[in-house]
């Protein structure tokens, strides 16, 4: 790395809602099944709308991690090639 690379803001965005997505619905998967993780995902819930202990909530709840994601994502990327 030479240090006048730059992140694209786009694909980090994209990687970061990635990996919210993922971790958000297997969060939610685990808490379905196993009752694991359930205050988690309820404090969560408060934040994302409809993520709740189901197959659906947990859904719905990691397209809004993916949204969350990338928006963090491509905010850290665009203030990183400013600094």
């Amino acid at each position: 790395m030479k240090g006048n690379e730059k992140l694209n803001p786009v694909r980090f965005g994209l990687a970061l809602g990635a990996v919210c997505f993922i971790g958000t619905l297997a969060l939610g998967v685990m808490a379905s099944y196993f009752d694991y993780g359930l205050e988690i995902v309820s404090l969560m819930g408060t934040v994302y709308p409809g993520y709740d202990a189901t197959i659906l909530g947990s859904f719905m709840g990691a397209g809004a991690g993916l949204v969350d994601g990338f928006i963090g994502g491509w905010l850290f990327a665009y203030f990183y090639n400013i600094v």
